[in-house]
């Protein structure tokens, strides 16, 4: 009888949490099948495609935050991102490095600049989710096909 009930238990949450998965990613994709990173949520949503970055490879996903673009061993890097909970308080930054030209991530040469806009414009980036692997390290970046400038901003900080 316990095993019985410990598989009834088992089959419930697995049958909740395939449920429920499904439920989020459908009421986040927009009518062009484009999933859409929403503010209420949006650490929840950056966290869970980080997480199962395979099944979201080649995939559009659109975002709004703060542009950024730092420079990083000698190569320039641009995100979009918002203020998020850190390891010391409110200092923490989540969202997405995103590029027009892949090609650039391999060989930087800072050409590329006035392709993007100032640094803390809000923006909204709409881009397919791409994996970049090199010898020494491996990320996930957005391949740009849209990347507006707004003039509504959304929440600078987010903690969902």
């Amino acid at each position: 009888m316990k095993k019985l009930n410990k598989l009834f238990f088992l089959v419930s949450i697995t049958s909740f949490l395939l449920v429920n998965t499904s439920c989020t990613e459908s009421r986040s994709r927009n009518d062009d099948g484009v999933y859409v990173i929403g503010e209420r949520m949006f650490i929840s949503q950056v966290d869970h495609i980080f997480l199962n970055h395979r099944q979201y490879l080649g995939r559009s996903i659109k975002l709004e935050g703060f542009f950024s673009h730092d420079t990083w061993n000698n190569a320039n890097w641009y995100s979009v991102l918002r203020n998020a909970p850190g390891c010391c308080g409110d200092d923490g930054e989540v969202g997405f490095i995103v590029t027009w030209n892949p090609d650039s991530l391999n060989v930087p040469n800072g050409n590329e600049r006035y392709l993007y806009p100032a640094q803390n414009v809000w923006v909204e980036a709409t881009g397919d989710l791409r994996e970049y692997r090199s010898q020494s390290i491996s990320f996930l970046y957005l391949e740009l096909s849209e990347l507006n400038i707004l003039d509504r901003r959304g929440a600078d900080f987010v903690s969902r």
